[in-house]
């Protein structure tokens, strides 16, 4: 009885295809209804067709009621031997019962290979049909169902601790008003938690609303709720205990065989208390299965035997019952009005206590604020925080902490404000306020430099770019340029520049050394102070070598001596001392061969000499480099001097 039986294809889409369906007169078939027997298990179909629409599997020697044959899809079959064909029985009745009462169809079909001749079925046995709904059915015209045939209908009331079918009370009244007695019914859903059972049956008892002459009450059992069956066993003890307190009549209880068998031990506990009316849903079968020892030896009362049937006034599927006699006298009881129920007392709430907020400062401009609260006597649903007054959309979290959303409307602009908590009445309370802080946004600053390596002497450009948040804009701002030499410890100021309209500005620098530069922006009224991070420009030494004659051979006598001087670049007192590495290469047929390598210490000026005596006749070249020291990470090699040694 839960949505999704409500969810099947209505059947009166098989009624429009039955009846285009009629049986054909030229097949020679009698006008008059014929009988067979099911010589096999048998399938009754909505339509003639081994795809359609199964609506029941028919146990052997069920009798059908047949108006003629129709064509239909081929079939095969193993039914007391191998039978094959294509044509079906057009059958109207099941066990003497139509298939209208009984499946909502005006006409089924099954294979006429499965079946025999058979005497007329004995006359049904005396059943009153009725539905039962809720608010799945949605708007019912109750003038029309009594025209269906239905002489009952069960109504669900009520679902676990705290839901009233929205439909019910318009669906009692509407019922009772054309004659139909009613029946309601609660849908159970067990919770392991104390006192349950009896909050749910007094939530129905107080909610049905019965009136004299309705029917006994239902528990209708399909969920465990996660309980054993030794709990649910005592979960439904306590419920139908509790309603027979509370109505003075013992309901009945909705179940299938299959749940009961599973979820409740296949127990007759309740029958052999008195609990004997059983309504037992089973569907598409001639005969239900009934669960525990024949309920007690009682057989069933209420039957549901299908899921989706089809009765005027109501659109859509309906389950379809039947009460297993002709007066429903014995299920009717005076009930008599029950005593108002008292107001619950509902203990005050506690007054919150806010001890902080995380973050508690944000910069102005940004997005959403989401809100860490910590505090004490936080209650789920009685909470809700607020900023400067304007309530926040808040998570309880536990009775310490709650989260909440801070639009980012209200941290546009700068300044501060309160956030508090407030506990709903009854009892309750605003908390103490925590200030909470929006200062102006950050500015975001870079440095970039034109090159990141430069040998010794060259400038590099130093590019500055402001860039802020939101509508405030990082143009003509003052910024100053900062650098920290390889030597050195403290930043030095090295320029003071102005942003242009597009927040940037640049300045030219001759680093002497590797240096590390960096943009600081004091901040403003509207923008927050910042620094970039720091870039580094390599500077690669360089010497001077002495004497040079770019381009061109110096010709010396063999034997001749020649002071080299090399003068390197940078040096300076701050810095570690300077080595010059002279090379002397000698031409050897037609490859350079080196003749020396001579490391020589600067001195304070970073000049470092020494003398060659050419000894050999040939071509010769000299040249020399810096060592690389710890404020350089490479050096550059001199330009070649060529000689020429007669």
């Amino acid at each position: 009885m839960q949505s999704v039986h409500r969810r099947s294809v209505p059947a009166v889409i098989a009624l429009l295809v039955a009846l285009a369906l009629v049986p054909l007169a030229p097949d020679g078939v009698a006008a008059a209804d014929t009988y067979y027997a099911a010589a096999c298990t048998a399938r009754l179909r909505q339509t003639p067709s081994t795809s359609g629409t199964s609506i029941i599997s028919m146990p052997t020697g069920t009798v059908v009621t047949t108006t003629g044959t129709v064509i239909g899809d081929a079939w095969t079959a193993t039914c007391t031997s191998s039978v094959s064909g294509s044509t079906w029985y057009a059958i109207t009745a099941v066990g003497g019962t139509s298939v209208l009462t009984l499946y909502g169809v005006s006409v089924a079909y099954a294979a006429t290979g499965l079946f025999q001749p058979s005497a007329a079925p004995p006359p049904p046995a005396v059943y009153l049909e009725g539905i039962d709904v809720s608010h799945y059915q949605g708007a019912i015209d109750w003038t029309q169902v009594p025209g269906s045939g239905r002489r009952f209908v069960v109504i669900q009331a009520t679902v676990g601790e705290t839901y009233v079918d929205p439909t019910y009370a318009t669906n009692h009244a509407g019922a009772r008003a054309v004659g139909l007695p009613i029946a309601a019914y609660h849908f159970a859903w067990p919770l392991d938690l104390p006192n349950d059972a009896v909050i749910q049956a007094d939530w129905f008892a107080q909610n049905a609303a019965l009136l004299p002459g309705d029917l006994i009450p239902a528990l209708d059992l399909e969920q465990t709720g996660g309980l054993s069956t030794a709990a649910l066993q005592a979960w439904v003890g306590v419920w139908l205990g509790e309603v027979y307190a509370k109505l003075g009549v013992r309901p009945m209880i909705y179940t299938s065989p299959s749940f009961w068998a599973n979820s409740m031990g296949d127990t007759s506990m309740f029958a052999d208390q008195g609990f004997s009316v059983l309504w037992v849903a089973h569907w598409f079968t001639s005969s239900p299965t009934i669960p525990g020892n024949n309920w007690g030896g009682h057989g069933w009362t209420f039957w549901q035997y299908s899921n989706c049937g089809t009765v005027a006034g109501i659109s859509g599927c309906v389950d379809l019952d039947r009460y297993n006699g002709s007066d429903l006298t014995g299920m009717s009881f005076n009930y008599l009005p029950l005593p108002p129920v008292a107001p619950p007392v509902v203990p005050p709430n506690a007054p919150p206590i806010l001890a902080g907020v995380t973050p508690a400062t944000v910069a102005a401009g940004g997005g959403d604020l989401n809100l860490a609260i910590q505090g004490a006597d936080f209650a789920a649903g009685i909470s809700t925080a607020y900023w400067n007054g304007t309530p926040l959309v808040t998570t309880y979290v536990s009775p310490t902490a709650l989260t909440a959303v801070v639009p980012a409307a209200l941290t546009g602009t700068p300044g501060t404000g309160s956030v508090t908590v407030l506990n709903q009445p009854p009892g309750g309370g605003t908390s103490t306020p925590v200030t909470f802080s929006i200062t102006v946004p950050p500015a975001v600053l870079s440095v970039t430099p034109s090159t990141t390596v430069i040998t010794w002497g060259q400038p590099v450009t130093l590019n500055v770019q402001v860039a802020a948040s939101g509508a405030t804009s990082g143009a003509n701002r003052s910024v100053t340029l900062q650098r920290m030499q390889a030597n050195e410890t403290q930043w030095s100021d090295i320029a003071a520049l102005t942003t242009d309209a597009s927040g940037g500005a640049s300045t030219t620098y001759r680093p002497p050394v590797n240096t590390q530069f960096q943009a600081v922006y004091a901040g403003d009224t509207d923008l927050g102070p910042a620094t970039s991070p720091a870039v580094r420009v390599v500077v690669r030494q360089i010497v001077l070598l002495r004497p040079t004659n770019p381009g061109h051979v110096t010709s010396v006598r063999v034997g001749s001596q020649v002071t080299f001087t090399a003068t390197v670049r940078p040096i300076g007192p701050t810095l570690a001392p300077a080595k010059a590495t002279f090379q002397f290469w000698r031409l050897v047929g037609s490859t350079w061969v080196s003749a020396a390598k001579r490391d020589v210490v600067a001195d304070s000026t970073g000049r470092a000499s020494t003398t060659w005596r050419f000894s050999q006749r040939g071509q010769w070249y000299v040249r020399a480099v810096a060592d690389p020291t710890l404020t350089n990470a490479n050096s550059v090699w001199s330009p070649v001097e060529r000689y020429s040694v007669q």
